[in-house]
């Protein structure tokens, strides 16, 4: 699996659209000597910062060590949607959880773009924000039924989520490819670079330790406090957060306890006028039903960009790639002929029941982990559930369920697992599609 550290140097990140366009922050100084901390977090990501932000606006000492560069990992690569709710419908989740704990888990994720809305206007983070709402787009009859439940439970919650009549899916897309769809106006979207800069740059304010190039090699008992190793540093604290989420392989705690998968993304020129005004003309994002979900929004430069549509186990990524050209040929037949400047991919984690949750690998030692490809709000609200844990909430009080670790059977086999996986979830798609099931 790709690292963000290897031989000893930081991996560059990939030549992505957000790296582009989003303006470079001062690098961070690595992690040097003993330094000592109520709290260590590892990961400079969506969770990781949003944690240190909370603690150090709570006056509690907070270092945050990252492997490469703030926003290296998933937190700087993905599509910038922001979707409420969870990848499993309601009742799945109940029925995982029980009413309690799953009313709680949904509630946090309905909210969770609200969190991210309200912390950046809070800190005046410049990161193209677009709260205009998200529309879940069915790919056959079946996702069009199960969309009516899932509007029902949202309505029931007080949420103001409603179907867009049949005709009018058309148009609120850009394309002809669905047959149905909802609007959630609780969604949106961002540039995520240059949010999980913002997010560096308000923990830096108020008083967190952030350091860069600074891998966790080893997390340890020391006396009655913990120890977190990095090449050239320690941080002594109480409570060791792990924010890394798919990006835990170096973390032998986490060994197996997520799926990493990689997606891709892929942006397109600058479109004309005439080739963008009927794409999303409400100015939202959208991502479909399919199990091999497909993304797509405009940036604030006019630039279409696409994202899911397959995944691997590996760091391979030019089938991922094709299929995203082949996705936006099929869903913008008019767009054929224009061309995409950047291509890039990463990591997601998928956990075993597809919900996120914090494992609980030793007192005083947490880890937030599988957003399941609901990042950008999921992440940011565990950073919250996080730092409330650190500073004294009880476990049983989280909305994130607070669980023992439990890894993946047969992860050794997980590349051929996945490769069958795909296969299966890309026919099932095909076929309800097609034949209408």
């Amino acid at each position: 699996m790709e690292s963000p550290f290897a031989a000893g140097q930081p991996s560059p990140p990939p030549r992505s659209l957000w790296v582009a366009v989003t303006p470079e922050r001062p690098r961070l100084a690595r992690l040097n000597g003993r330094q000592h901390s109520d709290v260590a977090i590892i990961g400079g990501g969506f969770m990781g910062l949003t944690a240190a932000l909370k603690l150090a606006e709570a006056s509690v000492g907070v270092a945050l060590i990252e492997a490469a560069e703030i926003g290296w990992g998933a937190s700087g690569r993905n599509n910038g949607l922001i979707a409420p709710g969870l990848k499993r419908d309601p009742h799945e989740v109940m029925s995982i959880l029980g009413r309690e704990a799953g009313t709680r888990l949904l509630r946090l994720s309905g909210d969770a773009p609200r969190i991210v809305f309200e912390l950046i206007g809070v800190h005046d983070i410049d990161c193209d924000v677009n709260n205009r709402g998200w529309i879940q787009a069915a790919h056959s009859r079946a996702a069009r039924a199960q969309m009516e439940q899932r509007v029902r439970f949202w309505q029931r919650h007080g949420s103001d989520v409603t179907l867009i009549p049949d005709s009018d899916v058309a148009q609120r897309l850009g394309t002809d490819y669905y047959c149905g769809a909802l609007i959630d106006p609780r969604g949106g979207s961002l540039n995520p670079l240059a949010y999980v800069r913002g997010l560096a740059t308000a923990a830096e304010a108020a008083g967190a330790n952030l350091f860069e190039q600074s891998p966790a090699l080893k997390i340890e008992r020391d006396g009655n406090r913990w120890a977190v190793i990095t090449p050239a540093g320690t941080i002594a604290c109480s409570v060791v957060l792990c924010c890394t989420n798919a990006y835990c392989d170096g973390i032998a705690d986490l060994h197996a306890t997520v799926m990493p998968l990689r997606t891709a993304q892929i942006a397109s020129e600058p479109l004309t006028e005439d080739q963008s005004r009927h794409i999303l003309p409400g100015g939202e994002s959208a991502s479909d039903t399919q199990r091999l979900l497909t993304s797509f929004r405009l940036t604030a430069d006019n630039r279409l960009i696409m994202g899911g549509a397959s995944a691997t186990a590996g760091d391979e990524h030019q089938d991922l790639f094709n299929r995203l050209h082949r996705a936006a040929r099929n869903r913008f037949p008019g767009l054929s002929d224009i061309s995409w400047q950047y291509h890039w991919s990463g990591y997601l984690a998928l956990t075993r029941d597809h919900l996120p949750q914090i494992f609980k690998i030793a007192d005083g030692y947490y880890a937030g982990i599988g957003c399941n490809g609901r990042g950008i709000a999921m992440a940011t609200a565990c950073g919250v559930e996080l730092a409330a844990l650190a500073h004294g909430k009880a476990e049983r009080d989280c909305d994130i369920p607070v669980k023992k670790i439990r890894r993946f059977p047969g992860f050794a086999l997980r590349h051929a697992g996945v490769a069958v996986a795909v296969r299966c979830k890309r026919i099932l798609d095909y076929s309800e599609r097609r034949f209408g099931r």
